[in-house]
């Protein structure tokens, strides 16, 4: 099973998002990537986003986690998604070198649930920063509409 953790970054009830085109269709993911040797999820989140986006970032709290099985490709990840914050009032900056992102996206909170997100948990992001719910939450194993 491969780890992916994530970072939530929320600023006026607008949370930053990656575009990404696959197959002639939109998917959304929250910034992030791979861990390497034995770095831990925080380092990992801090080394991607610089990488990726040239931007400093501050990681808080592990806000959930969640399984995504695609049997295509015979492989499980188990994303974990943070709080954190932008450091410094940096904008970001996609490095091409380093992602296939076309764009990053401040998207509505209210819309996260409407987006093909990848990993589909646009709904409990939605209830956790809307304050519906307020607890850390394992989601299980997630369907994802496009594997």
């Amino acid at each position: 099973m491969r780890i992916r953790p994530a970072i939530v970054l929320e600023e006026n009830s607008n949370i930053m998002l990656m575009r990404y085109s696959y197959s002639g269709k939109d998917v959304y993911q929250f910034p992030g990537g791979n861990t390497e040797g034995i770095e831990s999820l925080e380092q990992t989140l801090i080394r991607e986003l610089q990488e990726e986006l040239n931007l400093p970032v501050a990681v808080h709290k592990l806000l959930c986690t969640a399984e995504v099985i695609n049997s295509q490709k015979q492989q499980a990840t188990l994303h974990c998604l943070f709080s954190g914050a932008i450091q410094n009032s940096f904008s970001p900056v996609i490095n091409k070198m380093e992602t296939s992102a076309l764009e990053v996206v401040w998207m509505k909170l209210s819309k996260l649930d409407q987006l093909n997100l990848y990993p589909a948990v646009g709904i409990y992001i939605k209830e956790l920063f809307s304050k519906k719910r307020d607890d850390f939450c394992h989601l299980g194993v997630i369907e994802q509409p496009w594997f």
